[in-house]
């Protein structure tokens, strides 16, 4: 089974290091970005991951406008994200968003939901 490629999403570096050591570990190709407008830039640049992870609260562009600004775009909007957040999920999720996990989330929590089969587009 090919491992999807990877873009964390991550303002906190000690979270982002970690998820991407333990991604990196277990055989995953990562990308990092510090802040969702370093995200948005590097996939309307060219790369484009199999799943985002995404946190929901960062500087310069959070995580709802991540999701507006990629699927404003064809080639983007149905890229599966998982938001990793220290907020609860709210009542009703954005219908980009796969799964809502909750802080603290460990590496085997992140693999378990980012192999997950999930509906093609």
């Amino acid at each position: 089974m090919t491992r999807p490629k990877i873009l964390i999403v991550e303002d906190d570096s000690d979270a982002r290091r970690l998820y991407a050591i333990g991604l990196n570990q277990r055989g995953f190709e990562v990308k990092l970005a510090a802040n969702g407008a370093e995200a948005v830039e590097r996939i309307t640049g060219g790369e484009k991951p199999d799943v985002i992870l995404l946190d929901w609260l960062m500087p310069l562009m959070d995580g709802r406008e991540v999701l507006a600004r990629l699927g404003s775009q064809e080639e983007t909007a149905f890229i599966p994200v998982i938001v990793v957040s220290g907020q609860p999920a709210p009542d009703s999720l954005d219908r980009r968003i796969q799964c809502w996990m909750t802080k603290p989330v460990s590496v085997e929590q992140l693999v378990t939901e980012i192999e997950r089969p999930r509906p093609t587009a």
